[in-house]
């Protein structure tokens, strides 16, 4: 079988569901036009051609009446009360329509529903009653007002209401029928009783299917649509079992009339054909299963060597782990007995996969931190020797210009009369301007030179590249240093004002420490503190971004065991829904191409498995971000851990907007 020629589910039920929408609305239409031709006298339009059965108006109104309740049924799936009563009124209407007919049939009585509408003549073709419809369309619009009105219940039986279906569909398929076999029985139960139009069956067999395709998945329908080998079967079979039986009657009757051969050889061909077109229809529908079932055990007979390749390979990783437990037991030999050994070892085995990852974020990032502290490092290297050379050689200057200045001002006091190109010169050059402002030109450069020397030594301090290993270092020295780095950042700009820093910094001992890695989780928090700064200004009103104060606070503090830094902003805050997501890697609210999401999956690694501390967040929406770290004070000793959030909500808050 060709999978690709057969439509997928979801396309067959929406094409269903369309199919059923338009069917609804084509019958609505055909009443409507029958109707037409009723009340303007059209022949054409109430039968198909001259001398043939008429749609009687009452047919007309039920048609159009059941159309237009299940066009409101399939375009509101959950119809508010006041459609749901219109689509129950429309199909109570149908239901007492065929019922009453049905009455006057039964009982000889005449409620005046026939000619309510329009009249009729006497003399209309195949008709009872004037205006009256067929008995067996009667009992259409019956059983369909009942399966419309179950239809418009909450929640509808579907079983009862495809049977209901199918019978209307089997009566108005007689009908037709008896239309296309030239047999008035079909179609007329008799010269007393009025005869179903053929454009009245067409019209019960296109709201059978309606009505059958709008619920693909629910009753005898699921038997149909359902995607197996069952299913393929009924969609092949059913069309072709009803089409072809009816055809082939058709073509046999035919030639019978004719007179081309005798009833009873009509009757073998009749038999034959059946025998051969069937049999056909078996043969490929088992040759289509057939193929099935040989994909079924070939995907078995892989999905077997499958089980048998990974059964194969687990053996193998089995043994390898239990060569690995083995080696640890030699050498570890003052663990526990060989059992637990095995149990931690697995144990650790099963967290390989995530501190594989880890270890791969971390040589990732490690790696861009290296370069970036290489490039850093040697440009403040590079800076630094001539740096030094200016600075070291200013001292000198300042000592050979005040030399200088004392020599021109000791020749003043004893030559104070100048000869005239000297008098000259001094008014050219302005030499006493010149003697006041050369000492404040060097205090500039001396200045100038302290502050290249402190930039030079910030960044020197942020790489850290003499100190991958554990020593004790300032922290503030570091978050000095980092805030320098980002100064450019934190100055006023044109589009926005400057960022205000409030340091409130402790009395911090030396930490032992990374210090390299904890200027990494430095930059990053702070960072992401001046990102949510100019989200939170960008997104507020002119109005409001001049009230606007932007801030960080830093504080720092200690205790008997943990050092504790406090870095807060008054930004745009993190929503509680992806608090819980922020460590996670690759996790990120920035656009893309601004952010990684590995800051933060970073630092937390850095603070909370590097130096056994903790990494925690407050925030809310509208009113700014704390970050807390927690270092402990002596590595390698546990230490009980404190509540990070209840010390600060006690201690610390959040800046205020201003």
């Amino acid at each position: 079988m060709n999978h690709a020629s057969i439509p997928s589910s979801s396309a067959m039920f929406k094409t269903m569901k369309q199919g059923a929408r338009i069917i609804a609305i084509a019958v609505t239409l055909i009443g409507c036009v029958v109707m037409f031709g009723w009340f303007f006298d059209i022949p054409l339009l109430k039968s198909i051609l001259p001398g043939w059965v008429t749609m009687k108006a009452n047919t007309a109104l039920g048609f159009i009446l059941s159309g237009s309740a299940l066009w409101i049924l399939y375009e509101r799936k959950r119809p508010r009360k006041l459609w749901r009563i219109v689509a129950q009124s429309s199909a109570g209407l149908v239901l007492l329509i065929g019922l009453l007919t049905l009455a006057q049939y039964a009982f000889n009585l005449d409620f005046g529903i026939d000619q309510l509408l329009v009249k009729e003549s006497v003399d209309a073709v195949a008709t009872a009653t004037p205006g009256r419809m067929a008995p067996n369309t009667a009992l259409n619009f019956f059983l369909l007002g009942i399966g419309i009105l179950l239809l418009s219940y909450r929640r509808p039986i579907y079983r009862v209401i495809h049977s209901i279906t199918v019978v209307v569909f089997l009566i108005a398929f007689l009908g037709f029928l008896g239309y296309v076999y030239g047999n008035a029985y079909f179609y007329q139960y008799g010269s007393a009783f009025t005869a179903m139009a053929l454009h009245t069956a067409i019209a019960f067999i296109f709201l059978c299917l309606s009505v059958l395709f709008a619920t693909p998945r629910k009753g005898m329908m699921s038997v149909l649509t359902q995607d197996n080998a069952g299913g393929l079967m009924a969609q092949r079979l059913f069309p072709t079992v009803i089409i072809l039986p009816p055809a082939i009657c058709w073509v046999i009757l035919l030639g019978y009339q004719q007179q081309i051969y005798t009833a009873e050889l009509a009757i073998c061909l009749l038999g034959i054909l059946h025998v051969v077109i069937f049999g056909a229809l078996i043969w490929w529908n088992a040759r289509s299963l057939g193929k099935i079932d040989q994909r079924r055990h070939q995907a078995e007979f892989a999905l077997k060597e499958a089980n048998e390749e990974l059964e194969e390979r687990v053996k193998e990783r089995t043994e390898q782990l239990m060569l690995t437990n083995d080696q640890l037991t030699v050498e570890i030999r003052d663990r526990k007995k060989v059992e637990i050994a095995l149990k931690e070892n697995n144990q650790k085995l099963k967290t390989l996969i995530k501190e594989l990852k880890s270890t791969q974020l971390q040589l990732v990032q490690s790696e861009k931190m290296s370069s970036l502290g290489q490039l850093v490092a040697g440009v403040a290297h590079e800076i630094n020797n001539p740096v030094n050379f200016i600075y070291g050689n200013l001292v000198h200057l300042e000592e050979y210009s005040q030399n200088l200045i004392d020599l021109v001002e000791m020749y003043q006091r004893q030559y104070p009369q100048a000869t005239p190109e000297i008098e000259d010169k001094i008014e050219d050059i302005d030499l006493e301007f010149l003697l006041k402002d050369i000492p404040k030109i060097l205090g500039s450069m001396q200045i100038g030179a302290n502050r290249i020397r402190e930039i030079i030594q910030s960044l020197r301090n942020f790489s850290r590249m003499d100190e991958a290993e554990v020593k004790e270092a300032d922290l503030h020295q570091g978050l000095d240093s980092t805030l320098l780095i980002l100064h450019n950042r934190l100055k006023a700009k044109p589009e926005s004002p400057a960022i205000q820093v409030i340091k409130e910094y402790g009395d911090l001992p030396l930490l032992e420490c990374y210090p390299g890695s904890l200027n990494q989780v430095f930059m990053n928090i702070l960072a992401n503190a001046i990102d949510a700064l100019d989200e939170f200004y960008n997104q507020a009103s002119p109005n409001t971004q001049k009230e606007m104060s932007r801030m960080i606070a830093i504080k720092t503090s200690c205790d008997e065991d943990w050092v504790t830094i406090f870095i807060s902003d008054n930004g745009i805050g993190i929503k509680p829904e992806i608090r819980s997501s922020l460590y996670d890697p690759f996790f990120t609210t920035k656009p893309i191409g601004k952010g990684t999401g590995l800051g933060l999956a970073i630092s937390y690694q850095i603070v909370v498995e590097k130096h056994q501390g903790d990494l925690s967040c407050l925030s809310e929406p509208g009113q700014g971000t704390q970050f807390i770290i927690k270092l402990p004070k002596r590595r390698g000793k546990p230490i009980q851990s404190a509540d990070s959030t209840a010390e600060v909500k006690g201690d610390y808050a959040l800046p205020e907007l201003h």
